[in-house]
């Protein structure tokens, strides 16, 4: 994977952040994953699982994405980009269907 090309044709630049997610994949939504989020924009994020279920580049995935100092949860659909694997721990990147607003970007990356 070349990171340098990846990054110069996001659209829009991406944060470091720490935030909780909750990951449903496409054909096996009754099963859901806890994972963390590295880095988002508001076109995409970068996620990491301790194990996940069927993962692949092209699959369709649902998350779930926990806004800081609130019970809320903002709810994104998108699609794997790219998927990493390194024994059990898997990474992903997603592009979401429809961009973060700035008003939930800010909420998700104030500290």
């Amino acid at each position: 994977m070349d990171t340098t090309a990846n990054i110069e044709r996001r659209s829009r630049p991406r944060v470091s952040v720490t935030l909780k997610a909750v990951v449903s994949f496409a054909g096996h939504e009754a099963e859901e994953y806890e994972a963390m989020i590295s880095n988002l924009s508001a076109t995409g994020a970068r996620l990491h699982f301790e194990k996940a279920g069927p993962v692949s580049a092209g699959s369709r995935i649902g998350v779930k994405i926990s806004i800081p100092d609130t019970v809320l949860k903002h709810v994104a659909e998108g699609e794997i980009l790219w998927v990493e694997r390194q024994h059990n721990a898997v990474s992903l990147g997603v592009r979401f269907n429809e961009a973060l607003s700035a008003f939930m970007m800010q909420r998700l990356v104030e500290k």
